[in-house]
C-alpha cells in the first residue's frame, strides 16, 4: 500500500498535469521507436544498433540522475532518422564489464560519438557525459572527440535576438500550482537527503560503539585471564629408557 507521501505526490502531479492541460499537446514531428540497454539486451540488437549508427549522422542526447541517490542513472539517445530510434541506457542495470554485451554497448557508443556526428543537446553534453565515466562505458578521450552542439546556448542567442516574445496566457492559479508544486518537490528532497545523511551518521555511530564493546571484552579478558597469574616451567621431557 502506498504510503501517504507517496500519495501526496500522486495529487501534486495529478494537480499539475491538470494546471499544465492549457498548453498544447506536444506531437512529435516523426515516428520513433524505443530500444531499453541493459543487461537483458541481446547482441543481435545491439549489432543492428551499431550499423544504424553507423548510417547516422545526427544525434540528440540527454541525461538523468536517480531521484533519491542523485547519481548518474540514465543516457537517452535518440538517433536522428525518418523514423527515430530512442536508446535508453539504464547504467545500474548493466552486464559486468567483462561480457560481451557490455563491450556491444561501448562499441555501439563509440560509433554514436564519432568526432564526425553531431551530437544535439541542452547543455553541455561532455559535462553531462563525463559523470558516466567510472561506469566505464565511455572513456575521457571519447568525451574529447564529441562534436557536441548546445541547443540550449543557441535558443539562447536566438531569443536575445528576437524583437517580439509570444508568451502563452496563463491563468494565476496555474502560476500559484506550479510554485506549490516545486517547493514541495524540493522539501521533499531536503527530506530525503537529509535522512539519508542521519541514517549514515548513525550506523558509523553503531559502528563504533560495537569496536569500543569488542576491545572492552577484549580487556575484560586480558585482566581477568587466569593464565595471566601462572608461570609455565619448562621441564625437561622424559628419556626415553634404552
Amino acid at each position: 500500500m502506498p504510503s501517504s507521501q507517496q500519495m501526496n505526490r500522486n495529487t501534486r502531479k495529478y494537480e499539475l498535469n491538470s494546471a499544465l492541460s492549457v498548453l498544447q499537446v506536444f506531437n512529435p514531428l516523426n515516428d520513433y521507436h524505443i530500444h531499453h540497454i541493459n543487461q537483458s539486451t541481446s547482441p543481435s540488437l545491439l549489432h543492428d544498433l551499431i550499423e544504424q549508427a553507423r548510417k547516422t549522422t545526427t544525434f540528440t542526447i540527454d541525461t538523468e540522475d536517480d531521484y533519491y541517490t542523485h547519481q548518474p542513472a540514465l543516457i537517452q539517445i535518440e538517433f536522428i532518422q525518418h523514423k527515430s530510434i530512442i536508446l535508453l541506457i539504464e547504467i545500474n542495470h548493466l552486464p559486468h564489464s567483462s561480457s560481451v554485451v557490455f563491450w556491444l554497448i561501448r562499441s555501439l557508443l563509440k560509433v554514436i560519438f564519432n568526432s564526425l556526428n553531431v551530437i544535439y543537446s541542452w547543455g553541455d553534453a561532455k559535462d553531462q557525459l563525463s559523470k558516466f565515466i567510472p561506469s566505464r562505458l565511455l572513456s575521457s578521450e571519447t568525451l574529447l572527440e564529441i562534436n557536441n552542439m548546445n541547443t540550449q546556448k543557441i535558443f539562447k542567442n536566438w531569443r536575445d535576438r528576437k524583437p517580439k516574445r509570444q508568451c502563452i496566457s496563463v491563468s494565476l492559479d496555474t502560476v500559484n500550482r506550479l510554485c506549490t508544486y516545486s517547493l514541495q518537490e524540493h522539501r521533499e528532497e531536503q527530506e530525503i537527503a537529509s535522512q539519508i545523511q542521519a541514517n549514515q551518521a548513525l550506523s558509523t555511530i553503531v559502528e563504533q560503539e560495537e569496536e569500543e564493546e569488542n576491545y572492552a571484552v577484549l580487556d575484560y579478558l586480558d585482566d581477568y585471564n587466569p593464565m595471566n597469574t601462572l608461570i609455565i616451567i619448562d621441564l625437561p621431557w622424559p628419556q626415553a629408557s634404552e
